[in-house]
């Protein structure tokens, strides 16, 4: 059975560079030499300089995504042979007590940590540039840290004068605002009454701390 609904729209994954890439001189020297042939295969006259410039933006993208895809399976590859040989290490180890094969197991440990870290540190970089970049504006990041600060603020039920438990919101409203309405005696005096406490308080405070000549 096929479930469809006209509300759902397939979105678009967006592409962003791998940073890491960056930071690799042979593969900066690799896009160069990409680029530069591009533009001497394509700059001949017959094709217009706006129309070579546009395309050679679908190129380097495309020659990173193949790179980075390359090195995401290189690495894969990399982390499953590490595992195994952990794997293969440990065993040999508990049931001989070998002091080489004891150093290659530590060996191949401080492989994987480096791997993991390098992994770690590109979702650190990610997540920094992602905070930067929304943490100011109105958006599901600001939505989110909204809605786990409600969460534990929000009163689900509350007993009432009478001993019961309600959790109905406008009861639950209805209790607070006779709460407070008691608690700061807003229903029980007249305006004009309450204007000449206020006098009366501010007088006081004008004696006590005015010096009369």
């Amino acid at each position: 059975m096929d479930l469809e609904s006209p509300l759902i729209r397939p979105t678009k994954t967006t592409w962003r560079l791998n940073d890491s890439l960056l930071t690799d001189l042979p593969l900066r020297a690799q896009v160069t030499d990409t680029l530069q042939t591009y533009f001497t295969e394509n700059e001949t006259g017959d094709v217009s300089d706006m129309t070579v410039w546009e395309a050679h933006k679908s190129v380097l993208r495309g020659k990173l995504i193949q790179i980075a895809s390359q090195r995401k399976r290189e690495a894969g590859a990399l982390m499953s042979n590490i595992l195994d040989r952990i794997r293969s290490l440990e065993t040999q180890h508990k049931r001989q007590q070998v002091e080489d094969t004891y150093k290659e197991l530590l060996e191949e440990r401080r492989r994987l940590n480096a791997l993991l870290l390098k992994r770690h540190l590109r979702q650190l970089r990610r997540s920094k540039g992602f905070f930067y970049l929304h943490a100011n504006k109105g958006g599901k990041l600001l939505a989110q840290m909204l809605r786990g600060q409600q969460h534990p603020s929000q009163v689900h039920k509350l007993k009432t004068r009478d001993g019961t438990t309600t959790q109905h919101p406008e009861k639950i409203a209805k209790e607070f605002l006779t709460y407070y309405s008691s608690l700061y005696n807003t229903h029980s005096q007249s305006d004009e009454e309450g204007r000449r406490i206020k006098q009366g308080r501010m007088e006081c405070f004008l004696r006590e701390h005015l010096h009369t000549t």
